[in-house]
């Protein structure tokens, strides 16, 4: 296979594009206004001071995935039985591991960095290429880190909330990370040739959308406002991914479902519920 690494002198521009956006996402994280609602043992920002354009993307989000994303994943479970869905989705999983392993060393998280190699070996080999996920069978679970929670470990904030086109919810903070993964964690993502890393991040999109099917036609049709159901769900999965499923009691959610929406009682979202919307 033919490696396509970048210079180092375009690595160079990389790393001094990705310490200006890091200063410019701090800045904004914490110079930005948030709408803040007071609970028992915390505080929960809306923190979402461009709704107005994050809405126009979400719509136009929305309208990719009702004409192209959604039909295709629903064609997908339709023809792959869910035996072959998941040999791709562990296959898709193994390929992340090396991200996982460079962001647990970052955050000194030695313990999840061992997971993660030992996971990448034992799937790599005897799981045939990472069909099979043999460590998980063995009780070595998956730790999916990124780089967007390794900032959040070194203490700097997630930026007001953004809808990305393509990629959905986001954070300055988690965009920046989302691009540090890509470019410089990630070897397969350089290695790969440009029209095999489109494939992979096409079959990855696939991969959740179709995982996930049933849960978001769920959300959608019960909400009352889906925007920010998607807002409030992604936010509780990020702090759930970034505290390592250890999620602190008593931050309150506003309410997003007919089911739990009268006299706009505040609700809290569990981390379980959260996970379905990655």
């Amino acid at each position: 296979m033919k490696l396509n690494i970048a210079p180092k002198n375009n690595i160079a521009r990389i790393l001094r594009g990705i310490t200006v956006l890091l200063l410019v996402g701090s800045f904004v994280g914490c110079a930005s206004t948030e709408e803040t609602i007071q609970g028992e043992n915390d505080s929960y920002s809306v923190n979402d001071p461009y709704e107005n354009f994050n809405r126009m993307t979400f719509q136009l989000n929305q309208g990719l995935d009702n004409v192209i994303i959604g039909p295709i994943a629903r064609g997908y479970i339709a023809v792959v039985p869910q035996w072959g869905r998941e040999r791709v989705n562990d296959a898709l999983n193994n390929l992340g591991e090396p991200v996982n392993f460079a962001n647990s060393v970052l955050q000194l998280d030695i313990e999840r960095a061992i997971a993660s190699f030992v996971r990448f070996g034992f799937n790599s080999t005897f799981g045939i290429a990472g069909l099979f996920d043999i460590a998980g069978e063995m009780g070595l679970e998956r730790a999916d880190e990124d780089f967007g929670q390794t900032l959040s470990v070194w203490g700097f904030g997630e930026g007001p909330y953004v809808v990305l086109p393509f990629f959905g919810p986001s954070s300055p903070r988690d965009g920046i990370g989302m691009a540090a993964d890509m470019l410089l964690l990630d070897p397969f993502s350089r290695a790969l040739r440009s029209h095999e890393r489109y494939q992979r991040m096409i079959a990855r999109g696939i991969d959740q959308r179709s995982a996930y099917n049933d849960e978001l036609e769920t959300l959608e049709s019960t909400s009352i406002d889906f925007y920010a159901a998607m807002r409030e769900l992604y936010r509780q999965h990020r702090l759930d991914k970034i505290r390592n499923g250890d999620v602190a009691p008593g931050i309150p959610i506003p309410s997003i479902t007919f089911d739990d929406s009268s006299d706009q009682e505040i609700s809290q979202v569990s981390s379980s519920d959260a996970k379905s919307a990655e």
